[in-house]
């Protein structure tokens, strides 16, 4: 049977005490052993990070992070889940920072100070819930219009409310003493850059999920699409998908005729389960936030057994709204018992004439509004995943460098237990000397190791970006016989970089001026796959470039206008022409490379899985220098590798400036010729005959004069621009991302290599510390050995026995939290 939320933390606390007795007991009891500098500093290391669990586990907080698709009124939700209305609702994408709601009895808000924030920040006290709104909403709306000219930090707010699942504890089923915050994360139209990406996915991977989605995009014309965005939120944001709950939002705007709602679910779980591969069907609840928001804030963020603290004018507003906007839900769900029926047409006549609706009438509609809206539903499905995630959720993260700091000491002491279980100078003097032999072959084989498996992945990566398909077949069977299997996950990367960027930007650019679409058109198009400043800039030099293609001529892959060489007007326009079609390849080449960093930040948890199994594949061949039994009696392995593990960090590839370098044809050239400039009247003579009139006739000629028009020809020069087609556009940019792609592979490899030289340098260190350590073990063991060797053994057994509860304890609390 499972343990309740209360009682799994009160273990956990228990646990971690009795670890900490246990470390201080053993210091205690034997405090010249913590005196050696290395197991002093490993001990400095344990205590740091115990003392930082103990007060996280003493206030912990359960997280819920609301992420959505497009339109699917997760802000509507969010302020039905809290209680109040502090969530900015409005039309239009709202959501633009990141906003935390965490429980508290005093109201605050804070807005942290980001780099050239163009809004408001600072902390406030004493503001009621419509200035909380109205600051995060003005906030949210400044954030917007700013961005539409570059690119900012999202504003970072934490508003401190008293929240509905932290008034009334039985709605999550968590004890007192837990935080909870409910963090609203933008949807990805409003994150299109690395920095913010980064940020949302690290809020993600700390909370529980609620995925919000809409129910008029289920039907067969746009399911498709919203299943698409679906994966890209969960992909990108980087949510676990085992602590994930969908809800179906407005399912009030069903159809007569549509699909029974059970079928939509059942057919919608399933493609999920497919499109998100997961391993069961996921709980999809059918939901109506609209209902839940208007009652709930009616009521407000207290207990129901307690009373309300809204205010009547605040209440009746909202039941108002609550019986103008769900009508139909209220129909349909009385129609079935006429007395709740007239129940609700009496309660109406009442809020229209502004009578007072007391406590106790409020109690019963939020009931009903529980009910029908699915909120009741919801609340449950989270108190079962509370139960069921709470120790990986809540507990887990507060202990996992307890137990890595852990091991590095209790693998240090061993190495001093160890070496206290010789019992001859002989056999000392042999530990002695096949230690001295480690590290030189330690020396000689790390390095060597290190630059043997580097430079197999230089093969790989060399193999990855040829075009050889046989390359990537021995690519494929390298992989697959060392066991590579993550290396492949990498690959798949960089191709959907690549793929992504031709769909995404160089494609709808490229048909948008094939078919001279309008630039707000294409400007809309842009905004969902980059920042809305980059859009603009690319829509605005677009509008320029197409405005001006119609009046080149098409030969080829290349559009041609030609003026002539004196003509400055003519000659201008052209320069003009070019510098547009150059600026839009300028701002094309500015959008790939940050849409580019974008899908690099969004595949950071398959980089960092793909890093991880190289640096646990390098590690494996490091051991090999240590794990010969025939070196020596101190394992000294555990004790390098506990140590290694501790000090490895991760980090992210970055891209260079001008990454991409975009190809052109873009040219201007200077051409002659022959051509009628004009024309000249000339006098020329001609013989005319004729025949005289006798009758002896015969042909005579005279001379006469004659005006003839000639044409006047002159060789002209011209000024003859080469643009190339919207196609070969397409293909230069395409050229441009190809060999990107070539520069990436360097890049990522450059990144490993570095990473598996910095294992190679802290195993290294790790190596030397722990050899040290038993040096001066043995060296100490040869004077016990001659002095006082009885009671030292005695000493260390009882010493080794302590050790080993402590390490005990250690392994009840890990499993308790698995």
């Amino acid at each position: 049977m499972e343990l309740d939320t209360e009682t799994q933390l009160n273990n956990t606390r228990n646990l971690l005490q009795e670890l900490g007795n246990s470390v201080s007991s053993l210091v205690n009891s034997s405090p010249d052993v913590f005196e050696d500098q290395s197991i002093k500093s490993c001990l400095r290391d344990f205590l740091n990070v115990y003392q930082e669990a103990v007060q996280r586990l003493e206030n912990p907080s359960f997280r819920i992070a609301t992420i959505g698709t497009t339109s699917s009124g997760k802000l509507t939700i969010v302020n039905a889940l809290i209680g109040r209305k502090i969530a900015p609702i409005e039309a239009g994408e709202m959501s633009g920072g990141v906003l935390t709601l965490k429980h508290s009895q005093e109201q605050r808000l804070i807005i942290e100070q980001t780099e050239d924030a163009a809004w408001d920040t600072g902390e406030w006290t004493g503001l009621n819930d419509e200035d909380l709104y109205q600051r995060i909403r003005a906030v949210m709306h400044c954030y917007h219009d700013a961005r539409k000219k570059r690119e900012y930090v999202a504003p970072q707010i934490a508003a401190y409310v008293p929240l509905l699942p932290g008034c009334d504890r039985s709605f999550l089923g968590l004890p007192k003493g837990i935080g909870i915050e409910l963090i609203d994360l933008p949807g990805l139209k409003s994150v299109q850059d690395r920095t913010n990406l980064a940020t949302i996915q690290e809020q993600v991977n700390k909370a529980f999920s609620l995925v919000a989605l809409d129910y008029l995009q289920v039907d067969d014309k746009h399911r498709q699409r919203l299943l698409e965005e679906l994966k890209k939120v969960v992909e990108y944001l980087q949510g676990r998908t085992d602590s994930m709950i969908f809800i179906l939002n407005r399912v009030d705007q069903r159809g007569a005729d549509d699909l029974p709602l059970s079928v939509r679910i059942d057919k919608l779980r399933e493609e999920i389960k497919e499109v998100l591969s997961l391993p069961e069907l996921p709980d999809v609840l059918p939901f109506n936030a609209r209902l839940l928001y208007y009652a709930q804030c009616a009521w407000g963020s207290g207990a129901l057994n307690e009373p309300s603290l809204i205010n009547q004018e605040v209440r009746l507003e909202l039941l108002k709204y609550m019986f103008q906007d769900c009508a139909g839900v209220i129909k349909l769900n009385t129609k079935e018992n006429r007395s709740l029926k007239n129940w609700f047409r009496n309660l109406e006549d009442q809020v229209e004439d502004n009578e007072p609706i007391d406590d106790e009438i409020m109690r019963q509609i939020l009931r009903h509004a529980l009910e029908w809206s699915g909120g009741r539903e919801l609340w449950t499905r989270f108190r079962l995943r509370v139960q069921k995630s709470f120790a990986e959720l809540v507990i887990l993260p507060a202990l996992v460098e307890v137990f890595d700091n852990y091991n590095a000491l209790a693998e240090s002491l061993d190495i001093l237990i160890q070496t206290r279980k010789i019992y001859n100078q002989e056999q000392v003097q042999q530990e002695r000397e096949n230690i001295a032999r480690i590290r030189q072959d330690l020396q000689k084989n790390i390095k060597k190791i290190g630059q043997e498996f580097k430079g197999e992945i230089e093969q790989l990566i060399e193999w990855l970006k040829s075009d050889d398909p046989n390359d990537l077949i021995k690519f494929k069977e390298t992989v697959e016989k060392k066991g590579f299997d993550g290396f492949s996950l990498i690959f798949d990367v960089v191709n959907d970089v690549e793929g992504d960027l031709t769909k995404v930007l160089i494609a709808p650019v490229r048909d948008a001026l094939k078919n001279n679409e309008g630039a707000f058109e294409l400007k809309d198009k842009l905004g969902e796959v980059t920042s809305p400043s980059l859009a603009d800039d690319i829509a605005k030099a677009y509008d320029n470039v197409s405005r001006r293609l119609s009046k080149f001529a098409t030969d080829s892959e290349y559009l041609i206008k030609r003026v002539r060489a004196d003509n400055d007007k003519g000659k201008k326009e052209l320069e003009h022409d070019e510098r547009y079609v150059r600026l839009l390849y300028h701002i094309i080449r500015q959008a790939i490379s940050v849409r580019a960093e974008f899908v690099l930040q969004s595949k950071a948890q398959q980089f960092e899985k793909t890093l991880q199994l190289l640096v646990d594949e390098q590690v494996k061949r490091l051991q090999v220098c240590l794990s010969d039994e025939n070196f020596s009696s101190v394992n000294l392995e555990q004790a390098a590798i506990s140590n290694l593990r501790k000090n490895l960090a991760q980090n992210l590839p970055a891209l260079p400036e001008k990454f991409f370098e975009l190809p052109d044809t873009i040219k201007q050239e200077r051409s002659k010729k022959t051509e009628v400039v004009g024309t000249k009247t000339e006098n020329e003579n001609y013989t005319e005959y004729y025949q005289d009139g006798s009758c002896f006739s015969s042909t005579k000629s005279r001379t006469k004069t004659r005006s003839v028009t000639r044409d006047i020809y002159e060789d002209i020069e011209y000024v003859e621009l080469f643009l190339p087609s919207p196609d070969l556009m397409g293909k230069q940019w395409s050229s441009g991302i190809e060999k990107g792609r070539e520069s990436l592979w360097d890049i990522l490899l450059e990144w490993i290599l570095k990473r598996l030289d910095y294992v190679t340098s802290v195993f290294e260190e790790s190596v030397d510390e722990i050899t040290n350590l038993a040096e001066r073990a043995l060296q100490q063991q040869l004077t016990i050995i001659e002095e006082n060797f009885e009671y030292e053994k005695q000493f260390w057994h009882n010493f080794e026995e302590q050790k080993d509860k402590a390490t005990e304890v250690c392994q009840r609390l890990k499993d308790d939290c698995h």
